[in-house]
């Protein structure tokens, strides 16, 4: 009888000890999985946010030809004024 309550005290201690190592090794590729996905998050982010800033941009170019263009008319509209007076 002891040798075997010996033995079973012997086998649970060894399973304890691995299904603690199984633990940490699972919690460290949860871990690594759940960092990987972060990370993939902030690249999708970075991108949505760079192709915002090219939106951006061409709307601002498109804005800076209309005003040179309404600067150019309104000059224009100015000279044709100044000789009628």
């Amino acid at each position: 009888m002891a040798d075997e309550t010996f033995l079973f005290t012997i086998f649970l201690l060894a399973a304890l000890i691995a299904s603690v190592f199984a633990m940490r090794m699972i919690s460290t590729i949860v871990q690594a999985k759940a960092k990987t996905t972060e990370q993939q998050n902030y690249r999708d982010l970075a991108e949505r946010a760079v192709a915002a800033l090219e939106q951006q941009t061409g709307t601002i170019n498109a804005l800076r030809s209309e005003l040179s263009a309404t600067r150019a008319t309104l000059s224009n509209v100015e000279k044709i004024l100044k000789q009628v007076e």
